[in-house]
């Protein structure tokens, strides 16, 4: 399986601008390695990424932040990064 590239939405986007730069770079480091555990489950463990609803998955950045993503044919989506509370609320909605 090829590496999916990764796309980071607006919505994203914006989540970032609300973070400080501790979470940003945790968040950066996550980004880069997800391509390449993505697909792989015994390599998910740094990441620790789980599906939790029919095509949305999470991931940690960190002890606090969490990236929501989805697959789009070969592409992750990033729409969402925040806290664990943050990632309830959104999958509440869905």
């Amino acid at each position: 399986m090829p590496k999916p590239a990764v796309l980071l939405s607006a919505r994203f986007r914006a989540c970032l601008r609300k973070l400080g730069r501790a979470d940003l770079t945790r968040i950066d480091e996550a980004l880069r390695s997800i391509p390449d555990c993505f697909g792989r489950p015994h390599a998910h463990s740094g990441v620790s990424i789980r599906r939790l609803h029919r095509n949305i998955f999470e991931c940690r950045a960190g002890l606090k932040i969490r990236l929501l993503f989805r697959l789009d044919g070969d592409k992750l989506v990033f729409f969402y990064a925040g806290d664990h509370e943050g990632v309830r609320r959104l999958i509440r909605e869905l």
